[in-house]
């Protein structure tokens, strides 16, 4: 585990060990809240929350977190932008 390996110190002071997210294991947990979701709460209306609707905002998500690695306020802002786009009327 990650914290065994941090307790062990392999590489010394000069190079510490950082852990990075997976972001395909993001993808995953994120479709898995969102099916949740549709399965608790019946949403009805043009943009319906379907199958096809939870893969398009899945990949948009890790589409986003892709391009923002390097600033979180950057991500948070392109994440809500996404959603706002897809969620729009126009």
């Amino acid at each position: 585990t990650f914290a065994g390996i941090l307790k062990i110190n392999p590489y010394g002071d000069d190079c510490p060990v950082t852990k990075n997210e997976c972001v395909g294991h993001v993808q995953k947990r994120m479709g898995s809240r969102l099916r949740n979701i549709k399965q608790k709460r019946k949403l009805g209306g043009k943009k319906r929350l379907t199958d096809g609707v939870i893969k398009k905002l899945t990949i948009y998500y890790i589409l986003t977190i892709r391009r923002n690695v390097d600033s979180v306020q950057k991500m948070k802002e392109a994440i809500i932008a996404t959603l706002d786009h897809y969620c729009s009327t126009d």
